[in-house]
């Protein structure tokens, strides 16, 4: 008797097999192969006080043997700018996917490593490389900072690393168009943070903007600086997530991509 029995789960598995063109072990694989993580990320500006924070998401079942999920092994990612009183700019949603340039790239540049749960920021802005994590750049938003020194030839926020592999490793926002008009928070950009230098470090440079920060003969007159002297500014910040309806999504998008 229970080798009948047995005859017929196996037979009654495969009429359903034949009935719904495979359609059940499939769906019951594409569940079992989606273990969906998802991260929060945000940063605050040393001089101006600019904000970024976002959110990303992968299936842990697609993380490459190095441990480092780019741009491509995501799921999600979304990513907001504030100006310095804490108003939404602009939200950037997929950004993975887009906007795109001209060739039809997104111009995200990501990279996060599972292992430290980090997101690998210290590199150049474009660069990826899977055996040397410090290398790693990041850029969010949109834009090229190679034309940061052409005027009108974008538009957009941008949320980058360093801009070559000589320099000391900082974060930037630009607004590349100066459609909010924002005064200079240090050079040339909006706002910056030098995560191993202190911002009386960068005082001392000369680069800090005139609204944020001037001293005449040791006399401070304006100090409207988003951190104190002796701060070192922000990495970017990475944690879990909290659950929220995005969980959803994101599982939905995972189970759509294994089929």
């Amino acid at each position: 008797m229970k080798g009948f029995e047995s005859r017929k789960v196996v037979v009654s598995v495969f009429a359903i097999l034949l009935l719904t063109g495979g359609n059940v072990l499939t769906a019951h694989a594409a569940g079992r192969s989606c273990s969906v993580a998802a991260f929060e990320f945000f940063w605050v500006g040393q001089f101006a006080g600019f904000m970024v924070n976002g959110r990303f998401s992968y299936n842990e079942k697609d993380v490459p043997e190095n441990g480092i999920v780019r741009e491509e092994n995501l799921l999600s990612l979304d990513v907001s700018f504030y100006d310095p009183q804490g108003n939404l700019l602009r939200t950037y949603a997929d950004n993975h996917k887009y906007p795109v340039d001209a060739n039809g790239s997104p111009y995200l540049n990501f990279a996060f490593d599972t292992i430290t749960e980090q997101i690998l920021q210290t590199g150049t802005w474009k660069v990826d490389d899977n055996d040397l994590r410090f290398r790693n750049g990041v850029m969010m938003g949109e834009g090229n900072p190679d034309l940061r020194g052409q005027p009108g030839s974008q538009v957009g926020l941008a949320f980058w690393s360093r801009p070559r592999d000589d320099a000391v490793p900082h974060l930037h926002v630009d607004d590349w168009n100066d459609d909010f008009g924002f005064p200079i928070g240090f050079s040339s950009h909006e706002d910056v943070s030098f995560p191993t230098r202190t911002t009386r470090e960068r005082i001392d440079t000369g680069r800090v903007g005139e609204a944020y920060y001037q001293q005449k003969d040791g006399t401070v007159l304006v100090n409207n600086l988003a951190s104190d002297f002796g701060e070192f500014g922000q990495w970017m910040r990475v944690v879990r997530a909290k659950p929220s309806p995005l969980d959803q999504r994101d599982y939905r998008r995972c189970r759509m991509s294994r089929r």
